[in-house]
């Protein structure tokens, strides 16, 4: 896998194809997924497609620094490793929490975006994404503001809940590098983490926390394809819809159950009408394309 240094960490990537660039965004709490090769293998054939580990997930290395949330620091390193590679503005599509991030990447970076795709917009205020929250950010917080090596320890043997393996990723970036997780103060940390778990379980997470106002200066063309259940509900994409001003919205076609979400053993990503947003997502960037 490729890799470039952005800023202060290797930033490892994946690029396909040649033609216009898509950068595809999976969920953010993690790296490449199955997902990610799948649709790379769609859209290659006609576009550059880059996948990436974004910063502190797979192959990326480690960095914390006091961004408004974890999001925010992802499109800081985003937006460096396009430079690098020499990309002045790229289409991007977003799985779940990476349509957020590509929202979010749309309002901070507007010069660096061509189009944008939202998969699946995330209610991070319903109770389930509320465990997730707590258990990636307040929990670890809570452990980090005795010392660091608790931090690590917690995150080392979480509860075992449903989402306490979420907790694990601190003692994944320790084993990747001990001393720069050791070396930050741990009140320092402790802050920086609360605060980017607040920003996560805002109600307005979908819309990446931005008012109607940053919303309608947005002027890109944007496809919502929303893949319904409890945790992604159909009025986000709708909401969304209507204060994006050059917005295509596909309704959903069926509405998940909590069985089919968490109960199978399935990658969600392959799941649930993703691959009829590929094939969405392959008609609107023919409409926009000409």
């Amino acid at each position: 896998m490729p890799k470039r240094f952005v800023t202060d960490t290797d930033i490892m990537y994946e690029a396909y194809g040649k033609g216009e660039t898509v950068v595809y965004l999976q969920s953010i709490l993690g790296g490449i997924n199955p997902g990610a090769y799948y649709f790379a293998g769609r859209f290659s054939k006609k576009f550059r497609v880059i996948i990436w580990d974004g910063p502190n997930f797979g192959q990326s290395g480690v960095t914390i620094k006091n961004a408004p949330s974890e999001y925010h620091l992802a499109c800081e390193y985003l937006a460096g490793l396009l430079d690098v590679l020499g990309e002045k503005s790229v289409h991007i599509a977003g799985c779940s929490g990476g349509g957020e991030m590509g929202l979010l990447f749309a309002h901070l970076y507007p010069d660096k975006v061509k189009s944008l795709a939202m998969y699946r917009p995330a209610d991070t205020a319903s109770d389930i994404e509320r465990e997730v929250v707590k258990a990636r950010y307040f929990d670890i917080a809570e452990a980090a503001k005795r010392s660091m090596r608790e931090a690590v320890e917690y995150s080392e043997n979480p509860p075992q809940t449903r989402f306490g393996n979420i907790s694990r990723w601190l003692a994944e970036l320790y084993r990747k590098d001990s001393g720069k997780i050791l070396g930050m103060n741990n009140n320092d940390f402790a802050e920086i983490v609360t605060n980017w778990g607040k920003w996560m379980g805002d109600p307005n997470f979908y819309r990446a926390n931005l008012s109607n106002e940053e919303l309608g200066k947005i002027k890109i063309p944007v496809l919502i394809f929303p893949c319904s259940d409890d945790y992604h509900p159909e009025r986000l994409a709708v909401d969304l819809h209507e204060n994006l001003p050059n917005s295509t919205y596909i309704p959903t076609k069926k509405h998940r159950t909590e069985n089919e979400i968490y109960n199978e053993e399935q990658d969600e990503n392959l799941f649930g009408g993703f691959t009829d947003f590929v094939d969405g997502y392959e008609k609107f960037m023919n409409s926009i394309n000409g």
